[in-house]
């Protein structure tokens, strides 16, 4: 799947995999220089709000401020790793930019 962190920081994740977040929100964590999004159990727990993007059913977040210095924005590949429950994408990599 393509996920995109745009220049203004945030994450833009296509409707297609929103349904792997039923509460709307998730937790971000860095771990060996991927972006880990993982869903949240119940709105009390907290974490980032997927805000609605679009009537495609698109979302985004977001991330900006959890980023290390130097992530690029641009389109990356992501996958979802079942065993950790969690959207992976790699922070650095040559990424195509946004025509956005």
């Amino acid at each position: 799947m393509k996920l995109e962190l745009t220049p203004t920081g945030y994450l833009h994740i296509p409707a297609e995999e929103t349904v792997r977040f039923p509460t709307g929100t998730a937790i971000v964590l860095i771990r060996d220089e991927e972006l880990w999004v993982m869903p949240v159990s119940h709105l009390g727990a907290g974490g980032l709000l997927l805000k609605l993007r679009n009537s495609r059913g698109d979302r985004s977040m977001f991330v900006q401020e959890i980023l290390p210095e130097g992530v690029q924005p641009g389109i990356r590949d992501a996958v979802w790793d079942e065993r950790y429950g969690a959207l992976r994408m790699p922070l650095f990599c040559s990424c195509a930019m946004s025509e956005k």
